[in-house]
């Protein structure tokens, strides 16, 4: 019986056991030779010219690995490439890709463009994927303007782009009237180039939930304290004296973390402010309670003005 050879197992072992037709043929795994290894179910076809080693099982990666090698010229994109980078908001099990060339995959969703260079193209994870500035872009297509907004200020913080680079790419991608370039320009449009972008999707989901409820809070207001420092509160009403701290159960549950928020909290009342925290579970839990809360106390610091 056919037997794959040193190199092809070791090839496979570097790309979650996959092999391409280019491969075999160098080992001389042609004609009757492959059709026994097809034929044994020792390999499964996958894509034209890629084949998948029947011992490795199939995951995520592999899948986009696989259509990678069937489209070279193509590059993950969309929430597959959202998910390759560790954004939020895109978590997928689909493989997306994004190439100038028509493209006809079988379980791939394949997008053509001719908004696509060299230049919007890096290697992560051993994959071609869309770089950030692009990416941002194509997930216009994909992603609400909520979810966008949450990405936009999730890649702003990991300092993945910079504000005007991506109003720069924005106006590329738009010139051409590319689906999603009316949602991306809106969600860009919103956010003032000098706000300090918001680490975390429960302050941009809580300050969504506010708006609509009539109530517009500044995000990330200066307020300077009486030692001379300057703290930044994530969602505030200068006016009112009222800020809204949101707080993640993880990011803030440290003993120093709470103990430095305490304190920060009495600086800050010393000079007049009321201070509210908010945690993940009054977001995703009760959002509407949480919201109509706020709304109370801020409507308490009114009275008192």
């Amino acid at each position: 019986m056919t037997t794959l050879t040193r190199p092809l197992l070791a090839s496979a072992r570097q790309r979650h056991g996959l092999l391409t037709a280019r491969e075999l043929k160098r080992e001389r795994v042609v004609g009757r030779r492959r059709s026994e290894l097809l034929e044994s179910g020792l390999l499964v076809p996958v894509h034209r010219g890629v084949y998948r080693i029947a011992s490795h099982p199939e995951t995520f990666e592999q899948r986009c690995v696989a259509a990678c090698l069937a489209a070279p010229h193509a590059a993950i994109s969309g929430p597959t490439a959202g998910r390759v980078w560790g954004l939020r908001k895109v978590f997928t099990d689909d493989v997306h890709l994004l190439s100038r060339a028509t493209v006809h995959l079988f379980g791939v969703a394949a997008h053509q463009t001719d908004l696509l260079t060299k230049c919007d193209i890096t290697e992560r994870c051993g994959l071609p994927v869309l770089r950030p500035l692009r990416l941002f872009c194509d997930l216009a297509w994909h992603l609400d303007d909520a979810g966008l907004e949450s990405v936009y200020e999730q890649m702003l913080d990991r300092r993945m782009f910079a504000v005007p680079d991506v109003r720069a790419a924005a106006k590329r991608f738009a010139a051409r009237g590319r689906p999603g370039s009316v949602r991306l320009h809106r969600v860009i449009d919103a956010r003032p180039t000098w706000l300090k972008p918001a680490d975390s999707d429960l302050e941009v989901r809580l300050w969504r939930a506010l708006k609509q409820s009539g109530f517009e809070f500044e995000r990330q207001v200066p307020v300077l304290l009486d030692g001379g420092t300057t703290v930044h509160v994530d969602l505030a009403d200068p006016r009112l004296r009222f800020g809204i701290e949101v707080d993640h159960v993880t990011w803030h549950g440290g003993r120093l973390d709470v103990q430095r928020d305490k304190q920060r909290d009495r600086e800050l009342a010393r000079i007049g402010w009321t201070i509210s925290r908010v945690t993940d579970d009054d977001v995703f839990g009760r959002l509407n309670q949480t919201v109509e809360q706020l709304i109370d106390i801020a409507a308490q610091c009114a009275a008192r003005l």
